[in-house]
């Protein structure tokens, strides 16, 4: 049964608009790839208003055969799903959500691996945790196995290495980086919290998203 993602379809159609107060958003929707479908309306150099809405890539159509293929792994259909219809894209919230494309995902899991000098041969090294999504602040999301087909959405902080964010040593803070049960159950809090607070306890009662909505 295919996933149902009509409270996102909704979400594509309709136009925000959003004063952002971060510098590193302004570039990131400077970019050609997601200023097609973002207007700049304003901006100096503490804030940028900004109109538009999801800008969102052409759906690979094998899914995500190729991410389960290259680590030895099985993403739950509503990732499959998902992909099949948009091969990432940006989520236009209060935050910026960048979801990464099916090659992307590969490579970034690759090059963490790389840089932490962690076997890159899934033989090696379980692959149950794969980065899909890339905050404003260079941190990632990423989804973690806990049963065949079950993957959950935790923060995947670039200070991290890979083991500690699948195998941590203190239970409470594994804990701590769950942000929801499921890829679905992320992307529905996501619309209806309009993208904040991407990290629920992970976030101090100071901090403050990135953009706030005007309308």
């Amino acid at each position: 049964m295919t996933a149902d993602f009509t409270f996102f379809e909704k979400s594509i159609r309709e136009m925000r608009t959003y004063r952002l107060t971060i510098p590193g958003c302004f570039e990131r929707l400077k970019h050609p790839a997601f200023s097609r479908g973002v207007d700049i309306l304003a901006e100096d150099a503490h804030f940028m208003l900004v109109r538009g809405t999801h800008v969102l890539f052409p759906g690979c159509p094998e899914g995500v055969r190729a991410i389960n293929q290259r680590f030895g792994v099985d993403l739950p259909p509503e990732v499959d799903d998902f992909y099949k219809r948009w091969n990432g894209g940006l989520l236009l919230h209060r935050e910026l959500y960048r979801i990464l494309p099916v090659q992307e995902i590969i490579a970034t899991a690759t090059e963490f691996r790389s840089c932490r000098r962690e076997p890159t041969e899934p033989a090696k090294l379980p692959w149950h945790m794969l980065r899909f999504c890339e905050v404003w602040d260079g941190d990632y999301l990423a989804l973690r196995r806990r049963a065949p087909l079950r993957w959950e959405v935790i923060w995947a902080s670039v200070e991290y290495a890979d083991n500690e964010l699948l195998f941590p040593e203190d239970p409470e803070v594994g804990a701590n980086r769950l942000l929801d049960s499921s890829f679905l159950a992320w992307l529905r809090r996501m619309e209806e919290t309009d993208g904040w607070p991407w990290g629920g306890r992970l976030r101090a009662p100071r901090d403050w998203p990135p953009g706030t909505r005007i309308w």
